[in-house]
C-alpha cells in the first residue's frame, strides 16, 4: 500500500514471509501484466498515491548458484552445522 500522495516505490523481501520458501526463485505477476523471475527481493515502481500492488508468485525452481550471500541478510545465514557464516 502507498500512503503517500505521490506515486512510490515499494519493496518487498520474500524472505521475511513465513508463506516462501527459502532457496526458491519464484515467476511472479504484479496486478496483471508478468514481471518474470524474482529471487530474494521484489520492487515495484510507480505505485500510484494511495495504490497498491498485489504479487501473484509461483514457485520457478531452486535460486540460482553462486548467489552471494547465501541469505538475503548474512546475520541470519546459519550453517547446517548450526554455525552462523559471514
Amino acid at each position: 500500500i502507498n500512503t503517500l500522495d505521490e506515486p512510490a516505490a515499494i519493496f518487498f523481501n520474500l524472505t521475511e514471509s513465513p508463506w516462501i520458501r527459502a532457496g526458491r526463485q519464484y515467476s511472479v505477476r504484479e496486478t496483471h501484466p508478468n514481471n518474470g523471475t524474482i529471487v530474494r527481493t521484489f520492487t515495484t515502481h510507480n505505485v500510484p498515491p494511495h495504490g497498491i500492488a498485489a504479487l501473484l508468485p509461483q514457485d520457478a525452481g531452486d535460486e540460482p548458484e553462486g548467489l552471494w550471500p547465501p541469505c538475503t541478510v548474512a546475520e541470519w545465514h546459519i550453517s547446517q552445522s548450526g554455525v552462523r557464516t559471514d
